[in-house]
């Protein structure tokens, strides 16, 4: 059964005062039996002095009545001999020690000295004055004679007390020492006990202190303290241990929370990675979707063309040819030369002067400095041209024209393609200028105008303004490309 503190202390409070009172009782029966033995050795020393006076006292009493006859004489007397007699022992034992033989013949001879008085007196009063003037004559040598034994055998108690005194003072320091042992065992045991009760309560504190500074230093994983001590003691350990399992239990919850949010985070990051390469497929896509698009005409055309004429303009033609689709195949960069656009772009002319030498007028205007000097996005002119061959002299009967110009405005490096065909209706350059997400489906019929303006976006994702449209019903359309050249085109995932 476990105690409460305070039951604890009371119990540690009562057994130290009933050691105290213990050990001090132990002394005080010590000291009294020390004290008995020492009564016991002086006591008869005392009585043979009192028995010595009283017999020298009475002798006065008995001179004064023999020779006076008074009664108040007599009185003293009779007081004195029964005073004697009183302190005659009932029974006197027989012995054979010599101190206690002397002391029988004492107390015989006092008995014959009273007795003696006692026929004084008897013969005073009968007159006899030569009988008790006898008896007188007795009296008073055996009064001396008492007086001398009794000196004698108080010095031979006296001789014995101090032939005792050694075993006195070797009891006396028994006593002492039996006294001081139990001092000490008491002392020992309340120490030991005080000890005991402080280490029972002290302890579980020591320990606790222990764990808080493992808890500080941050090792959640020590083992519970069990302790059984008193009740409050307990409660307080049995809170830590609670607190502790407490914080680590939050400790664990928050780590995997944490692993949990890391491999969230690594997961978005993959899947950003995953969808930045769909991204660069889908470049990708866009780029090698163009090529058999317009190859199935150009080499209509070129057919067409052998039919008709079987000479120089079908080799220049499909020398050109040959050379845009040189163009095409070799270049599988991102970012080209101006000049390499342009190269194909002259070629793709020639082409479609050739299928359209009476309704299209193309015009290319590139100053020669920039050719070298400036670096744009592969393939972003020939199929905006090739949008508005397609596209914008739909239903015209009139020939056609389409203009390419390219030109600088500080450091910007602006590429326009321009074309007098119908236009386009505000909605659907609104739709072509949105900027899509990858994951949506592009169900555009302007497939080469809106691959560029789609590219660009990726290619310059923070110039909103890198592709403008203008255009309006009968007054033809120019799409502008304004490119940065200090800004660095984003082709890195």
């Amino acid at each position: 059964m476990k105690r409460s503190l305070r039951m604890q202390l009371f119990l540690n409070i009562i057994l130290g005062l009933v050691t105290i009172v213990f050990s001090m009782s132990y002394v005080f029966f010590s000291a009294m039996e020390l004290q008995e033995i020492v009564d016991t050795q002086f006591r008869k020393e005392q009585f043979y002095q009192k028995l010595q006076l009283e017999i020298s006292r009475i002798r006065t009493p008995i001179l004064s009545y023999l020779s006076s006859r008074s009664s108040k004489a007599l009185a003293e007397l009779l007081i004195r001999e029964q005073t004697l007699r009183q302190m005659i022992p009932k029974e006197i034992p027989v012995t054979t020690d010599a101190y206690q033989l002397a002391e029988r013949e004492i107390f015989f001879m006092l008995r014959n000295y009273l007795d003696l008085v006692e026929e004084s007196i008897a013969f005073k009063r009968g007159r006899s004055i030569g009988e008790y003037t006898r008896k007188y004559e007795e009296m008073k040598n055996l009064n001396a004679y008492l007086t001398t034994r009794i000196d004698t055998i108080s010095l031979s108690g006296i001789r014995k007390q101090l032939a005792v005194y050694e075993s006195v003072i070797d009891v006396s320091r028994e006593l002492q020492l039996r006294n001081l042992l139990m001092i000490v065992f008491s002392f020992l045991f309340s120490l030991t006990w005080m000890l005991f009760s402080i280490n029972k309560v002290t302890d579980p504190m020591h320990r606790l202190a222990q764990m808080a500074g493992e808890l500080s230093a941050g090792n959640f994983e020590i083992e519970d303290i069990h302790i059984s001590a008193v009740s409050e003691v307990e409660a307080v350990v049995e809170a830590f241990n609670d607190m502790k399992n407490d914080i680590r239990h939050n400790i664990a919850e928050i780590q995997r929370q944490k692993s949990i949010e890391q491999g969230y985070m690594n997961e978005k990051l993959r899947n950003l990675k995953m969808e930045q390469l769909l991204k660069r497929m889908e470049l990708y896509t866009m780029q090698a979707q163009m090529n058999p698009h317009f190859l199935f005409n150009t080499i209509n055309t070129g057919v067409q063309l052998a039919i008709v004429e079987d000479a120089e303009k079908t080799a220049e033609f499909m020398e050109h040819l040959a050379t845009f689709f040189r163009h095409n195949i070799r270049e599988r960069k991102l970012i080209v030369p101006l000049r390499h656009e342009i190269e194909g772009l002259r070629s793709y002319f020639y082409i479609l002067k050739i299928r359209f030498p009476k309704t299209l007028d193309c015009r290319l205007d590139v100053p020669e400095p920039l050719l070298d000097s400036c670096s744009v996005p592969a393939l972003i002119l020939q199929p905006l041209v090739e949008n508005s061959v397609i596209h914008a002299f739909k239903g015209v009967h009139r020939k056609g024209s389409i203009s390419v110009k390219v030109w600088k405005e500080g450091k910007m490096i602006m590429l326009s393609v321009r074309d007098d065909g119908i236009g386009i209706a505000k909605e659907m350059m609104d739709s072509l200028l949105k900027r899509y997400s990858w994951d949506q489906e592009h169900t555009s019929k302007v497939m080469g105008l809106e691959n560029v303006i789609q590219r660009l976006y990726f290619f310059y994702p923070d110039n909103p303004d890198i592709v403008t449209i203008q255009s309006g019903p009968d007054r033809g359309t120019e799409v502008v490309i304004s490119i940065d050249m200090e800004e660095e085109p984003c082709i890195k995932f």
